[in-house]
C-alpha cells in the first residue's frame, strides 16, 4: 500500500528532505526533555516543558525547535536566565540525523514508498534513542533501563518486520552484544580492579544487536575506541584535567560506532573477513 498526504510528501524531492527536516528537529525538542529529565530519574510526560531556574512553563511559541532559542537569544522569556546552547545543538543533532537517514534509506533507495517509509521512522528512532542514551550518559554516567529495556524487543520486533536482517542474526546480535561487554567489564575488573565498561554499556550494544544484527555488533564493539581515541583527549584537554586515570563514559562512542554501521555498514562488512 503506498503512503498518501504527508506521508507521500516524504518520498518526494525536494519535499521529503524538508519534512525529514522538520520531523528531526521536532523529535529533538523531545529528546531534550528525555536527556534533561531521565538521568534525574524524572517523568518525560508531566508536568510540561519548563525553566529549570524559574520553573514557568514554556510556552508554545518560545518552544520552537532551533528557532526560538535563536529568538530568545538563548535566555528565559520570564526570567532571563540562559538557556543552554545544548538545547539547539541537540535539536540540530537530530535534524542532522534525521536527513543522513533519510539519505540512506528513503532518497534513492530500493523498494516502494511504504517500504522506505518503514525503514526511515525505525532507524531514525533508533538514531535518537542512541543520541539520547549518549547524552544522558555524557551527563551522569549513566545509560538508564527506562530507554533500554523496552527499546530491545521494540527494535527487534521492527527489525523482523523490515527484514534486513536474519531473526537468528538478530538473536545471536542481541545475545552476543551483551555478552561481549559483560565480558570486557569482568575480565577488566580481575585484571583492574575496577569496571572497564558498564553494564548499562551492555544494554545498549544488545539493543544494536536486536535491530542491525550480530555483525553490527562486532563492528560496533571494535570502532568505538578510535572514537574514544578522537574525542577524549580533545575534551580533557579542554578542561585542564589528566588524560590518564580519568573516567569517561563509554556509552556515547558506542552510540558513534553504531551510527557509522547504520549509515555505512555495507561498504565497512566490505571490508572485513565475516561479511558472508
Amino acid at each position: 500500500m503506498e503512503p498518501d498526504g504527508a506521508l507521500a510528501l516524504m518520498v518526494l524531492p525536494p519535499y521529503g528532505w524538508i519534512v525529514a527536516g522538520v520531523w528531526g528537529a521536532m523529535w529533538g525538542s523531545f529528546f531534550n526533555v528525555c536527556i534533561h529529565r531521565l538521568g534525574l530519574y524524572e517523568s518525560v510526560v508531566r508536568p510540561r516543558s519548563r525553566c529549570p531556574s524559574c520553573g514557568r512553563t514554556i510556552g508554545a511559541g518560545d518552544n520552537i525547535p532551533i528557532v526560538s532559542w535563536l529568538l530568545l537569544r538563548g535566555r528565559c522569556r520570564n526570567c532571563g536566565a540562559r538557556i543552554s546552547a545544548r538545547y539547539p545543538l541537540v535539536e540540530l543533532a537530530s535534524l542532522g540525523l534525521a536527513l543522513a537517514v533519510y539519505a540512506r534509506f528513503v532518497d534513492g533507495a530500493p523498494g516502494d514508498a511504504s517500504t522506505r517509509l518503514a525503514h526511515f521512522f525505525v532507524y531514525f528512532a533508533f538514531a535518537g534513542a542512541l543520541l539520547v542514551l549518549s547524552m544522558i550518559d555524557f551527563d551522569h554516567q549513566l545509560i538508564p533501563d527506562r530507554v533500554t529495556y523496552p527499546a530491545i524487543p521494540i527494535f527487534f520486533v521492527c527489525a523482523i518486520l523490515l527484514r534486513d536482517v536474519a531473526p537468528l542474526e538478530l538473536l545471536l546480535g542481541a545475545v552476543i552484544g551483551y555478552g561481549l561487554v559483560a565480558l570486557t567489564a569482568e575480565l577488566s575488573f580481575r585484571l583492574l580492579g575496577r569496571e572497564g565498561m558498564g553494564y548499562g554499556d551492555a544494554k545498549l550494544l544488545m539493543m544494536v544487536g536486536a535491530l542491525l544484527g550480530w555483525r553490527a555488533v562486532v563492528v560496533t564493539f571494535f570502532v568505538a575506541p578510535f572514537f574514544g581515541l578522537l574525542i577524549i583527549p580533545a575534551v580533557l584537554l579542554a578542561r585542564r584535567k589528566r588524560v590518564l586515570g580519568v573516567e569517561v563514559p563509554y556509552g556515547p562512542f558506542l552510540a558513534g560506532a553504531a551510527l557509522v554501521y547504520l549509515l555505512f555498514g555495507e561498504r565497512l562488512l566490505a571490508l572485513l573477513p565475516f561479511r558472508g
